[in-house]
């Protein structure tokens, strides 16, 4: 059974900010809306893509498969949302998981995906007992291959435009600062 991120997580720059419900409710309700129960500035340019899966983070309505679980990474000094970070148990195996993530714009090319993966991924091995950590990516998208690779996925398949990427607890290089 999928454990529920049920706290923040720290990084040097980032607070992430699990999704609850009363979250996912803001989120409907918009971008004023949900910056202000979140407690942080909330960029246009990350709402327009990011909002509405946020306010399905904690939707039922799937079918069989869990609902995603999402933090929002906020930048603990500015108090602005950067992007955020999705992980969801794998239908292929127990104790596996997929994870991506997304930047806004303006904070691309800063390791800010790089920080909140690693945060993510530390919680998944150490607190979950994740044993495998699946990601997929564009074939064409050299950012997220570049992330992925940092992280220390490796590449597992490439089937049509997708790279398909596996990251166990022997793979982790030592990312820590």
């Amino acid at each position: 059974m999928a454990q529920v991120l049920d706290h923040p997580l720290y990084t040097n720059r980032l607070r992430l900010e699990p999704v609850t419900p009363a979250l996912a409710e803001a989120a409907r309700a918009g971008q004023a809306a949900f910056a202000d129960v979140i407690g942080a500035d909330a960029p246009a340019e990350w709402c327009q893509s990011s909002l509405p899966l946020v306010a399905r983070s904690i939707s039922h309505a799937w079918g069989p498969r869990p609902a995603p679980t999402r933090a929002v990474a906020i930048h603990r000094h500015e108090g602005t949302i950067v992007g955020d970070v999705r992980f969801d148990p794998s239908l292929r195996a127990a104790n596996e998981y997929e994870i991506g993530y997304s930047v806004a714009r303006s904070r691309r090319r800063q390791g800010y995906a790089t920080e909140a993966c690693t945060a993510v991924i530390d919680w998944l091995f150490e607190d979950v007992g994740a044993e495998t950590i699946l990601a997929g990516c564009d074939a064409k998208n050299v950012a997220s291959v570049r992330t992925l690779r940092r992280l220390g996925f490796w590449l597992d398949s490439n089937p049509g435009q997708t790279f398909w990427w596996v990251l166990t607890p022997d793979l982790r290089p030592a990312l820590r600062a």
